[in-house]
């Protein structure tokens, strides 16, 4: 066996291996089911929505959020525009002149950061929430976000459960599984109190939060990330409420989406750079242990079998090329049958098709958790686009860290 092989035996072996610990802890703590029981109280609650260039969808984020099923007296809306050149303002100022519990609020373009920094110090709140200007809360998601604080009186910030604003195209659709994988994942790695990441569609924090770590950093791009690691520097837990729902729209082309996931991916190289000295440090219990160390794993191990899957099929081209200009041969389409003897039955295959097994189990619990429902259509997108759009992004953002070069946000 070369070594190239070898090198993919050791990166199915290791996803295995992770596929397998994420269901054991799922069988060991199951999720509980929502409930229609209320808060036995009702903090006061400010959600800042930044917003920057968002004409298309502010008006329907922040009705979505005067849908909250809360009362209206303990909650704070506060948009923040960073600097916006459309319509934003003037759709946001509209809003808010006839809704007395939003309120407007404009600033120079200083990035996202400095949005939700300004809400911070405008807020007296106990809890800050965020909810980007693209994204949309389910009625019941604030409830729901207080009764899992109250149920965790410890955990000091809060991400909700996320899925996708009604995916339509195939690239929507592929982005919608990962979406619902990913609710999977997070709720395993919350069982181990290792969560990674505060994403901006409605995270919360408890007030105290910023008094003990000091508020959002510019971080890479990437503040929800940094704040996280931070977080758990400090010892400050972190918490998914399973039965919150938010919807986020996604990136509708692939050039869109290259762009936010290399700004995710270079995120996460940059901001384990800053916090190196994290990894394999047991102080920082599971999240230096198990996420950050699988993580950084599965980052360059997505590389390395993406850059050996592209020598293989090169080689194979190559060597096809020269047969064919040796030979004089002209290639012809081979002739298929379908008979076992033809069958793969190699060691590789099977880890392969085992891989895929447990893939597809962690999709269908993350649907079960999420309340969602995955299309066989939106499967198929899902395993036959991923593969292999996935590994540019990484690539780039491998790139652009040893560059030294922060990812673009749009």
């Amino acid at each position: 066996m070369d070594i190239g092989a070898l090198g993919v035996y050791v990166c199915l072996f290791l996803a295995l291996y992770f596929e397998v610990f994420l269901l054991i802890s799922f069988f060991e703590k199951k999720p509980h089911k929502k409930t229609a029981s209320l808060p036995a109280s009702y903090p006061t609650v400010t959600i800042a929505v930044p917003a920057y260039n968002e004409e298309k969808t502010i008006l329907a984020t922040l009705e979505s959020l005067m849908a909250l099923e809360y009362p209206k007296d303990k909650l704070d809306i506060m948009v923040i525009d960073d600097g916006s050149r459309d319509r934003t303002r003037e759709i946001a100022q509209h809003f808010a002149a006839t809704h007395p519990q939003v309120s407007y609020h404009y600033k120079e373009n200083g990035g996202k950061y400095t949005a939700l920094n300004f809400a911070i110090e405008h807020s007296t709140a106990e809890l800050i929430g965020c909810l980007d200007a693209d994204s949309f809360a389910s009625p019941d998601a604030l409830i729901e976000v207080v009764k899992s604080f109250e149920a965790n009186p410890d955990a000091m910030a809060l991400m909700p459960v996320m899925k996708v604003h009604h995916p339509k195209s195939v690239l929507e659709l592929m982005q919608s599984v990962e979406y619902t994988f990913g609710v999977f994942y997070r709720k395993m790695i919350d069982n181990v109190g290792a969560l990674h990441v505060l994403p901006g569609p409605f995270s919360f924090y408890r007030r105290k939060v910023f008094s003990i770590i000091g508020p959002f950093r510019h971080a890479h791009n990437t503040e929800d990330m940094e704040i996280a690691f931070r977080m758990h520097k400090h010892g400050l837990r972190i918490i998914n409420a399973h039965t919150a729902y938010v919807y986020t729209t996604v990136p509708k082309t692939v050039k869109k989406l290259l762009v936010q996931r290399v700004r995710w991916s270079q995120g996460f190289l940059q901001n384990s750079i800053d916090y190196a000295y994290m990894y394999f440090n047991p102080k920082f219990g599971n999240f230096g242990m198990l996420t950050l160390p699988f993580g950084l794993l599965a980052f360059f191990l997505g590389v390395y079998t993406a850059l050996y899957s592209l020598y293989t099929a090169s080689s194979s081209a190559v060597t096809t090329a020269l047969d064919l200009w040796a030979t004089g041969v002209p290639l012809r389409m081979p002739s298929f049958r379908l008979e076992w003897f033809y069958l793969d039955t190699s060691m590789l295959s099977f880890i392969i098709l085992i891989s895929l097994g447990f893939m597809i189990a962690a999709i269908i619990l993350g649907q079960r958790i999420g309340g969602n429902r995955v299309t066989i259509k939106a499967l198929i997108s899902y395993f036959v686009l991923f593969g292999l759009i996935a590994p540019v992004w990484l690539l780039q953002a491998s790139w652009g860290t040893i560059r030294a070069r922060e990812a673009n946000w749009r």
